[in-house]
């Protein structure tokens, strides 16, 4: 009979494609490089359009929030923060932040175990593309927070020419990834509610024109580009 320990390694095993123990060290290191704090300022920007203007005691759970880095900006935003993570190690990292007004717990996205309707607002930034059953940790998602609410998704878009060289990389963690298409990710939250889409991230791959990629953005979003490396849902309750 295994252990309580393997058993807790097993089940986290299932409950990702990739073991993110392995990263939790250096995951943050992106977010510290020129291009990666690129990425990290226009993914905030198309996820702060969704966010409503007054959070001020609302609660929000944050499925998959790994070392805690979209925690910090929910909670800088306002929000009171409860962050879960399968990975033992990334919520390790994040509770070493001693980030305000967020607790982290290491917690299976497929079976949350909250009461219906606990939260005002419930997020997966960079989640969904790493579970195994992407709609089971949805409904777990839309069960646990209040109607009518908010679900909030970010994922790593399939049809961007970034992410697919990510993937082809055997070593890196997206090779292990199910990544969608805007229109796939839209088909699954459909059922549930009201579906708005943002395509973003469009960051140049020469570097000198990294300075530049806001201006690259906007116009790319403006024009309805869905090639961008970041999609940003949302999925009014």
């Amino acid at each position: 009979m295994p252990s309580a320990e393997q058993k807790l390694e097993t089940d986290k095993l299932k409950a990702s494609r990739f073991d993110f123990d392995l990263v939790a060290g250096s995951y943050d290191r992106w977010y510290a490089s020129r291009r990666g704090a690129m990425y990290d300022r226009l993914e905030k920007k198309v996820i702060t359009d969704f966010l409503p203007a007054e959070v001020e005691g609302k609660r929000l759970l944050e499925v998959g929030c790994g070392t805690g880095h979209w925690s910090r900006f929910f909670s800088e935003y306002g929000f009171e923060v409860t962050g879960l993570d399968v990975s033992e190690l990334m919520i390790n990292a994040a509770l070493q932040k001693g980030i305000p007004n967020v607790s982290f717990h290491m917690a299976d996205g497929h079976l949350l175990k909250f009461e219906d309707s606990t939260f005002d607002l419930t997020a997966a930034i960079t989640t969904l593309e790493f579970v195994f059953d992407p709609e089971a940790v949805l409904r777990e998602m839309i069960r646990c927070t209040r109607k009518p609410g908010m679900i909030l998704i970010g994922t790593l878009n399939r049809l961007s020419k970034v992410n697919q060289q990510r993937q082809d990389r055997a070593e890196s963690p997206y090779a292990a990834a199910r990544l969608f298409s805007p229109i796939e990710l839209k088909q699954l939250l459909k059922p549930y509610g009201r579906v708005e889409i943002t395509v973003g991230g469009f960051v140049p791959a020469q570097s000198w024109l990294i300075p530049f990629a806001p201006c690259f953005d906007y116009i790319a979003r403006m024009f309805g580009n869905q090639k961008g490396a970041f999609i940003a849902t949302m999925l009014k309750l």
